[in-house]
C-alpha cells in the first residue's frame, strides 16, 4: 500500500457536518476499540490501579486539576487508564497500525463523531465518566430509578458525586444515566508535547450497567462502505516500507514522540549501517 493510496481514501470519506473525523491505528487487526483496563481483568482493581500510580508517583500530578488530566497521565506512561488514545491525523494512525507487531497485520479505523459526543476536558460529562475510575469494581448503575432525581439519589450514584465534588465543588446532583453508560471524545489540553505532536485526543468509555462491561463505541461513528464497518487493513509485510515512506514527511518515532528517552531507538535506525 502506498501512502498516496492512503490519502486519496482519506480524501474520499471527507468531511460531514455536524461531525468530526477521528482515527485509530493498532499494529494488530484483532484489536477491539475497547480501553487498557478492560483487558487482562484489569477493571477489577481499577481504582487501586488508579491510587496506587498516584501515591507512587505524586510529583508527577501536581499540577492535575481534575481526575480526566489525572487519566491523561497515567495514560502517558502506560497505566492501564479508561480512556483510549485517537488522533486527528490520519498519518498518525497509520504510524501506530505499522510500528509493532511486525508479524501481524495492522488496521486504520475511520471515526466520524457527531459533534454531541464531542467534549473538552472541562466538561461536567467527562468528570462524570473520569471519577468511575475511582470506584470498586462492584460499582453498578439503577436503572430501575424512574427520573434523574431519583437515580441521583442511590447510593452508588452518590459516592460517584462525592468523588466528583472534590474536583468541582459546584457540581450539583445531575449525573444523566445515560451519560454514564456512552463513549464521548476529550479533547484535552495540548501541554503534552506527545499530545500535541500526534494530534490527539482520547475516548472515554462509561460503563454497561455495571462495571466490569464496558460501553460500547456506537458503530454508527465506524465509517462503512459495504461491510459493516471500514476497518484499513495494513499487511504485516508492507508495515516497514509505509514507516520509512512516514519517515520521510516527518511522522516518525522521534516527532511523535519528542521526550529525550525516546530519541535513542530513531538515531540508531537513521543512521546504523
Amino acid at each position: 500500500m502506498e501512502i498516496t493510496d492512503f490519502i486519496t481514501t482519506i480524501k474520499a470519506i471527507g468531511s460531514k457536518k455536524g461531525f468530526e473525523n477521528y482515527y485509530r491505528g493498532h499494529s494488530d487487526n484483532t484489536f477491539k476499540l475497547v480501553p487498557k483496563i478492560y483487558r487482562q481483568g484489569l477493571i477489577d482493581n481499577e481504582d487501586n490501579i488508579f491510587k496506587e500510580a498516584i501515591i507512587r508517583t505524586p510529583h508527577e500530578f501536581l499540577n492535575c486539576k481534575s481526575t480526566v488530566e489525572k487519566l491523561v497521565k497515567m495514560q502517558h506512561y502506560g497505566v492501564p487508564t479508561r480512556l483510549l488514545d485517537i488522533t486527528s491525523n490520519p498519518l498518525v494512525a497509520l504510524y501506530f497500525a505499522c510500528n509493532k507487531d511486525k508479524d501481524k497485520n495492522g488496521e486504520v479505523v475511520f471515526l466520524q463523531i457527531p459533534n454531541d459526543h464531542i467534549r473538552f476536558y472541562d466538561s461536567d460529562t467527562v468528570s462524570v465518566l473520569a471519577n468511575v475510575s475511582k470506584r470498586p469494581a462492584n460499582f453498578t448503575i439503577d436503572t430501575s430509578a424512574k427520573s434523574i432525581p431519583e437515580f441521583n439519589e442511590t447510593s452508588s450514584i452518590q459516592y460517584l458525586i462525592h468523588e466528583i465534588k472534590e474536583e468541582k465543588s459546584y457540581f450539583q446532583n445531575l449525573v444523566n444515566p445515560k451519560h454514564l453508560e456512552d463513549v464521548f471524545v476529550v479533547k484535552v489540553k495540548l501541554d503534552n508535547p506527545r499530545i500535541l505532536h500526534q494530534s490527539g485526543a482520547f475516548l472515554i468509555f462509561g460503563i454497561y450497567a455495571k462495571k466490569e462491561l464496558p460501553a460500547e463505541v456506537s458503530w454508527d461513528w465506524v465509517l462503512n462502505k459495504t461491510e459493516k464497518c471500514l476497518h484499513l487493513t495494513i499487511p504485516f509485510n508492507e508495515k516497514d516500507k509505509i514507516l520509512k515512506d512516514l519517515s520521510l514527511i516527518g511522522i516518525n518515532q522521534s516527532s511523535l514522540f519528542p521526550e529525550i528517552e525516546n530519541q535513542g531507538q530513531h538515531l540508531i535506525e537513521t543512521y546504523k549501517k
